[in-house]
Order: C-alpha cells, then sequence, then structure tokens
C-alpha cells in the first residue's frame, strides 16, 4: 500500500532517518519494525496453510524456509512499488527526501507535491505499474517451472508473489485514501471548484469506508473459521482505516 506523495509524512508513520541505513537516489531508505511482523504473518500464512496444499509430503522445515524466502520477495516487491514513486519523482524534477517501508506498504516523502496534474497523477501510478511489472515476471516463472517440472513449492511461491503483486496493484488503484487511486482522485478533485479540503474529505471518506468493508470481511472470515484470513483483513482493514485521514491529504 503506498501511502501520500507529500513534503511530510502521514500521521502514524516514521520518518526516513536522514543518516545510515539504506539509500536510493541519495534518498534515506527506513525499513520500519513493523516489516517484521508483516514477514512473520506472510510466513506463517504460508507454511501453515498455502504451501502445505500446493506442494504435500515435505517437511515443515522446508515450508516454513520457503515460506520465509517468499515473504521477504514480496518485501521486495513492495520496495519495488515505492522505488517507482521515486524514479518518477526524479522525473517529475521533485527531490526525494526519504522513503518507509512499513506494515503492508510504503510512504514516500517528497519534497514538495507535485504542481501539475500530469505530475501527480504520473507518479502515483508508477507504483501500481511496478507492481503489475513484478507481478508478470513472476508469471513467466511460474509458468516456466511448470513446463519444465520444477520444484512443487518454486511453483507455488512464484504463483504466491504473481498472484499478491496483481492483487497489490488492483488495491492501490481503487479511488480511495491512502492508496495510489486516492491520490489520483484526490489530484482530479483538487481542480474543481472548492476549496482543497473538500477533495481530501472526500477520498478519506472513500478510505474510511473500504476499510470498514475489509474490516466487515475479517469477521465474517473469522466466523467461518479461515483464522489466516480474518487475522490478514483485520490487519490491512485498520491500518487503510488510521491512514485515510483528511489532514494527511490536504
Amino acid at each position: 500500500m503506498a501511502l501520500p506523495l507529500t513534503g511530510q509524512s502521514p500521521r502514524g508513520l516514521l520518518r526516513a532517518e536522514a543518516a545510515g541505513g539504506l539509500a536510493f537516489l541519495g534518498a534515506p531508505v527506513r525499513v520500519d519494525v513493523s516489516c517484521a511482523f508483516a514477514v512473520a504473518l506472510t510466513t506463517w500464512t504460508l507454511a501453515d496453510g498455502i504451501l502445505p496444499l500446493a506442494a504435500e509430503g515435505r517437511p515443515a522445515t522446508a515450508y516454513w524456509s520457503a515460506g520465509a524466502l517468499t515473504a521477504l520477495v514480496l518485501l521486495a516487491s513492495i520496495a519495488a512499488h515505492e522505488v517507482a514513486h521515486c524514479v518518477a519523482a526524479r522525473r517529475a524534477g521533485i527531490a526525494v527526501l526519504g522513503v518507509t517501508l512499513g506494515l503492508f506498504g510504503g510512504a514516500t516523502s517528497l519534497d514538495h507535491a507535485p504542481r501539475t496534474l500530469r505530475a501527480q497523477v504520473g507518479i502515483a501510478l508508477a507504483g501500481p505499474l511496478a507492481s503489475l511489472a513484478v507481478a508478470g515476471g513472476a508469471a513467466i516463472a511460474h509458468v516456466a517451472l511448470v513446463e519444465t517440472g520444477g520444484d512443487g513449492l518454486a511453483v507455488a511461491s512464484t504463483a504466491v508473489v504473481a498472484l499478491a503483486n496483481l492483487g497489490v496493484a488492483a488495491i492501490n488503484l481503487l479511488p480511495a485514501a491512502p492508496l495510489d487511486g486516492g491520490l489520483v482522485l484526490h489530484a482530479l478533485l483538487a481542480r474543481l471548484p472548492g476549496p482543497p479540503r473538500d477533495a481530501a474529505a472526500v477520498v478519506a471518506r472513500a478510505g474510511r469506508a473500504l476499510g470498514g468493508v475489509i474490516l466487515g470481511l475479517a469477521v465474517l472470515a473469522s466466523a467461518s473459521g479461515d483464522a489466516a484470513l480474518g487475522l490478514w483483513c483485520a490487519v490491512v482493514g485498520l491500518v487503510i482505516w488510521e491512514q485515510a485521514s483528511p489532514a494527511a491529504w490536504r
């Protein structure tokens, strides 16, 4: 999930550190501690449910190892999503102050907000396009493994990476805060007559509604006995709800 591209990090997110650690295009990259929880949850979901169904008869260590590796690849996919935002911003002549990778998403902090509609839309859509590219690459790898009789765990893992990135791209295109589609909607609405806060309120309400729907799905999943899906929906729904703040979109 990509968050608003502004000169200030949205409320609730840690700022990128000014010195030390990773850097991209001269901008510091911070990996928030919440990434460890995301990797752990992803690993558990894969090792305890998905991978054993896709490749039966393997030792538990094989499932957990493959799950952990796949989770790290998915984290790298999130980084690629944010890198695409950075590259698009630099091409638009905007300095990147920092990147934060956090729980199920990232935030790119820019020196100033894009001043043209073309720049705003281009920067916002760069992330989903990168996710689609990763999904395409993983899908090609998956097909190649299937055709050559590759290892079942590798076949399943590449499918997970492809589907997850396809889902990230699709969800981020929804016109709601704090998603990339919300950035596009905000850019369009901000150019209509009326104060900027009206555009912020619309995308924020859409984000709160989306978060509420996902939380509702969490309840349904838990009631049906799917603990993993329920936990995933609960965490994602809460993150979207909390980050869909009108203040972050003004």
